[in-house]
């Protein structure tokens, strides 16, 4: 009997997307090296889904019938540009029915001291943390993401690959960071703030309402549209 394999913990990834892919392959590799997780299969919103396999594993149901499997760790997989506040919603929904979230780290992630993980938290693999660095609950990190010393991430942020995020930076709840995006030190961003793909934080951004930042140095996408208005006026 293979006693370390009776031992591991049954997982449900939410989101039956590319992400929830990229969620397998971090378990696999986990697995690798300590048998932990025993991943169950899907949770997914769409019908059509229901039943397809996956990888190897079934899509089960929508996000509701999760209360089904009691004994099982939740992480979700979901992050949209276009819906910010989507990856917080569905932690929510989560939520109603379990407070078991699993944080799932790839081995390869290299963190410093004093660092602080929340609960429910996905980090893809390549990624550097700096020391103090604090990452919030339910945040997801795409590869190669460098977080410089004292940073802080705060809750349901979504961060695209290659992200470098120099120390001191604060990023604000349900914030969505584009693949590429680059920062100076000691800056703000504001909450439920999308960075478009490749731009460079050069100072605090302020939330307009679910604001959009593009360009190098950012800038808001209403200044940016007026910006082009001009240009085509001349």
């Amino acid at each position: 009997m293979n006693l370390k394999k009776n031992n591991m913990k049954e997982i449900i990834i939410v989101g039956a997307g590319g992400s929830g892919m990229d969620v397998i392959c971090i378990i696999n590799s986990i697995n690798k090296i300590k048998n932990e997780w025993k991943i169950l299969g899907f949770l997914d919103d769409n019908s059509e889904l229901l039943g397809e396999e996956i990888m190897g594993y079934r899509v089960l149901g929508n996000i509701e019938d999760g209360k089904e499997y009691s004994d099982a760790y939740f992480v979700s997989s979901i992050a949209n540009p276009t819906n910010r506040i989507v990856r917080k919603q569905v932690f929510n929904r989560i939520k109603k029915y379990t407070n078991n979230f699993a944080t799932i780290i790839h081995p390869s992630v290299i963190i410093y001291e004093d660092v602080d993980i929340g609960l429910g938290t996905v980090i893809n693999a390549g990624c550097i943390l700096g020391s103090k660095v604090r990452l919030g609950t339910n945040v997801h990190v795409g590869y190669g993401c460098n977080i410089a010393h004292e940073t802080i991430i705060n809750d349901n942020v979504s961060m695209g690959s290659g992200v470098n995020l120099s120390s001191g930076v604060i990023i604000g709840v349900n914030c969505y960071i584009g693949a590429g995006v680059s920062s100076t030190h000691d800056i703000c961003v504001d909450e439920n703030i999308l960075v478009t793909v490749g731009s460079s934080i050069v100072t605090n951004l302020k939330r307009n309402i679910y604001d959009t930042w593009i360009g190098t140095p950012a800038i808001s996408l209403k200044e940016f549209m007026r910006n082009k208005i001009v240009l085509k006026k001349q």
